[in-house]
């Protein structure tokens, strides 16, 4: 909220300063020296974004203490990394902004007279622009600081999902209880929309999700497994999958569609990394590992199986299930790069990577072995009919139960057997429709109301 203030009436408040991430619209705020007003922006980069010692700026009183955290998972998006972890300037090509208005290095930040809470202050906000900075993350140093931030709960984690064991004992099955754990987790986008409403998930928020009941897709539950794995010596690469893929990879395509964003005459390539997996090394075996859920089974595969699975140039599918039609999934090793360029992308590049996974990729806001639950936005009676019209004609034919309803509601016998099955999906489900409706309605315009459909994936009997 803005003030008019004459100006002798705002020379004694106190000033903020906040940063803004352009890309994921994350923003932290700091106190900053009065002094500091009109200072070149490139100095406030230094001294109130790009410091190694956070804590020394909450001894200044320039960050509150449970604004630390914050403050640094911050850092990591905006700043480049070391492979230790240490912060450094921001990545080659970004750019500073002020609302449309770029910044030079030796430009003054605008101020502006806000209420910070309920608190009258003086505001100056920068946005940093990572736009033409390309794959910039330093992906070692950042995992670094995303574990050691939250060790203990992860260790806690990895603890009580391998039942205590030393991962030097029995590495393969360290690794399977590891990946069980991550795939018992539910299979669902509802958290994008409900709690923090993060619209995509990084290794380590995917991880403390999980921590607290919640879960995922595939490429942020491969990551979270990644991630925990990474830290107990565990050698890893991607595996990129996809339905009815039997040819191979398209590397140089998919290559090309991330370096450019030119998604003409992709959509066949693409359908190669609709799903992510991992491809272990661990004590002489190998092991192909889905921890996906979702429909999808528990994959770990080693020997004959994973060989199969993998084949480079005949590789076997393995028939799933996501929705409501069968699908066979073919696997693909691939780069480290592109495996990891994709997920950046997904984090910073599609601003709608929300409501995509939900949408365009059919997934709902969950998927269980029982049901599919997913909303409908509709803005007449005749969009809505239309819209039924489609799950009827994708249930009726395959035998299936579904309800399709105007209200944001989990009522009727389909909806009461999903809460009574999913308590927290149920509860989480019916927090996210405010948040859904809002980025719905950001990108595709107003007027819209949000209805609920639900599929029962099991057969009528």
């Amino acid at each position: 909220m803005r003030l008019d203030l004459a100006p002798e009436d705002s020379d004694g408040l106190p000033v903020f300063l906040r940063w803004t991430d352009y890309l994921t619209r994350r923003s932290v705020v700091v106190r900053v020296e009065p002094g500091d007003v009109g200072a070149p922006v490139e100095r406030l980069v230094w001294e109130y974004l790009a410091v190694s010692d956070v804590e020394a700026l909450v001894a200044r009183r320039r960050l509150l203490g449970e604004s630390a955290g914050e403050f640094r998972a911050f850092q990591d998006v905006a700043l480049t990394l070391s492979d230790s972890g240490a912060v450094g300037g921001l990545p080659p090509g970004s750019a500073l902004r002020h609302g449309a208005r770029e910044l030079s290095p030796e430009s003054a930040a605008p101020v502006t007279m806000a209420l910070l809470g309920e608190m009258p202050v003086r505001l100056m906000e920068v946005s940093i622009d990572r736009s033409d900075a390309d794959y910039a993350r330093n992906w070692k140093g950042f995992n670094r600081r995303r574990w050691e931030a939250n060790e203990g709960a992860f260790r806690d984690f990895v603890r009580e999902a391998t039942g205590g064991m030393d991962a030097e004992e029995d590495g393969v099955e360290f690794l399977r209880r590891l990946a069980k754990a991550v795939w018992d987790s539910p299979f669902e986008n509802y958290s994008r929309f409900s709690g923090a409403g993060l619209a995509y998930k990084t290794a380590d928020e995917t991880l403390l999700n999980i921590i607290e009941g919640g879960g995922a897709i595939c490429s942020e539950k491969v990551q979270a497994l990644k991630l925990a794995a990474d830290f107990h010596g565990f050698e890893s690469g991607y595996a990129l999958a996809g339905p009815d893929t039997p040819g191979r990879l398209p590397e140089d395509r998919l290559r090309y569609i991330l370096d450019t964003f030119d998604f003409r005459g992709g959509r066949q390539a693409m359908r190669y990394w609709q799903h992510i997996a991992l491809e272990f090394a661990v004590d002489g075996t190998r092991a192909l590992v889905d921890a996906t859920n979702g429909n999808i089974p528990f994959v770990f595969a080693v020997g004959r199986e994973r060989d199969a699975l993998l084949d480079d140039d005949a590789p076997m599918p393995l028939r799933v299930r996501m929705g409501a039609y069968p699908e066979d999934f073919y696997y693909h090793r691939a780069p480290d790069g592109l495996a990891l360029d994709l997920c950046y992308a997904m984090e910073n590049f599609i601003p709608e990577i929300d409501l995509t996974q939900v949408f365009d990729n059919e997934l709902g806001l969950t998927i269980t072995p029982d049901f599919l639950v997913m909303p409908v936005p509709f803005r007449t009676d005749e969009e809505f009919a239309e819209l039924r019209g489609l799950y009827a004609g994708l249930a009726e034919p395959l035998q299936l139960d579904f309800s399709v309803s105007e209200e944001w509601e989990l009522d009727g016998r389909l909806g009461a057997a999903f809460r009574a099955a999913e308590p927290r999906a149920a509860e989480c489900i019916m927090e996210s429709r405010d948040r859904l409706l809002e980025r719905y309605e950001f990108f595709e315009g107003a007027g819209y109301e949000m209805g609920l459909a639900i599929v029962g994936l099991r057969e009528r009997e």
